[in-house]
């Protein structure tokens, strides 16, 4: 505080008498223990604070109010302008309506920009309903493979596929034949099809583990059955082709 009144040029026991009355609202009467001369400073600083009190204050200029009023116009005009849709260019014509082509371009961008924004969604929830569709789809399959290996002493429903025992040594192999679980009733057959598919044929491909492997899964207490995506080139196999090596798989 006293800092600020340096340039006042007081003095030292001054400033600290003006530091006392600012703490008291300029009240001296609640300044206790005062001596003669510190209520002497006291009042004499109170008295040339008092001259503020007299000091005359022009009043405000007319033109300023004006000016300030009509700025204050000026903004409320220009927002109610943004806000507002003019419709005074529209003509009418003898085939209806004639809109400048600015208000058409941004129309037509609105109707767009709502166009693309309703398509993303619907994409988005049929999607979404596919890939639900499609895992549930699956555990009825893996269901009914779990039911089936109950049944039949921790048999699964296979079935060989002699055109690919020359890829295994001559060992005719067996892959998991899901149509049986749909002709003995352990799913349905739209089970067997993932939606998003397309319908071409099973949606699904099984990876039937060997003996070997089964014994060991066994071995640590926990069975998987493998499901995934159908393969290409074990398709391509199976229908007697001869896939690209370069076919994704």
């Amino acid at each position: 505080m006293t800092d600020v009144f340096d340039h006042l040029k007081l003095s030292k026991a001054d400033a600290e008498m003006l530091d006392q009355l600012v703490d008291v609202g300029f009240d001296i009467d609640q300044l206790e223990y005062l001596t003669a001369e510190e209520k002497q400073r006291a009042n004499s600083i109170l008295k040339m604070l008092g001259f503020l009190d007299v000091y005359p204050v022009e009043d405000a200029s007319e033109t300023l109010i004006d000016a300030t009023l009509a700025r204050i116009d000026q903004y409320e005009n220009n927002r109610s302008s943004r806000m507002h849709i003019s419709t005074a260019e529209v003509k009418t014509t003898s085939r209806g309506f004639l809109f400048p082509k600015l208000d058409l371009l941004a129309t037509a961008a609105a109707v767009l920009l709502c166009v693309a924004l309703v398509s993303m969604f619907v994409k988005s929830n049929h999607d979404i309903s596919i890939h639900q569709q499609c895992a549930t789809n699956m555990a009825g399959v893996g269901n009914g493979l779990f039911t089936y290996a109950q049944d039949h002493n921790g048999e699964m429903p296979t079935s060989t596929v002699a055109s690919l025992g020359s890829l295994f040594d001559d060992i005719i192999p067996e892959r998991t034949d899901a149509e049986v679980l749909v002709e003995e009733g352990y799913c349905d057959h739209h089970h067997l099809n993932c939606p998003g598919h397309g319908g071409a044929g099973g949606g699904f491909s099984y990876q039937t583990q060997s003996a070997d492997s089964w014994n060991h899964l066994k071995s640590r207490g926990r069975i998987f059955i493998i499901m995934a995506d159908r393969n290409p080139i074990l398709d391509d196999l199976l229908a007697g082709g001869t896939p690209d090596p370069l076919t994704p798989s």
